[in-house]
């Protein structure tokens, strides 16, 4: 996946409220599939993919470390965060800003990017 691609993905599934949805139509989009290629194939390891940034996007952050594999004491060492901002995410009294979402899911190797 492209970083153009990484990104349209990411502020998409920002947008939609269902995944399978999001999934759905993002593959088929014009970024995936070009319409100039009528013959050109859906990645199989795409909706995967997919599926995965709709998590970074939309989880919450709680769930989100668990699928990263971190705990709350991990990320705070790992990224130089402080713990009571991993602590405030992870227990929504406050939100994780998306490109930080972004850029620890990338980190971790969660999410595929060039």
């Amino acid at each position: 996946m492209t970083n153009e691609q990484l990104t349209l993905a990411f502020s998409e599934a920002c947008n939609y409220t269902d995944e399978d949805a999001f999934v759905s139509d993002l593959a088929l989009s014009a970024a995936f599939l070009p319409p100039e290629d009528p013959d050109a194939q859906l990645d199989p390891a795409l909706p995967e993919q997919l599926r995965r940034i709709w998590t970074v996007a939309r989880a919450p952050f709680r769930e989100l470390l668990g699928e990263l594999g971190l705990t709350q004491s991990a990320c705070s060492r790992r990224f130089a965060i402080p713990l009571r901002t991993v602590q405030g995410w992870t227990l929504g009294e406050r939100a994780c800003p998306p490109y930080v979402r972004l850029m620890l899911a990338q980190l971790v190797g969660y999410v595929d990017h060039n």
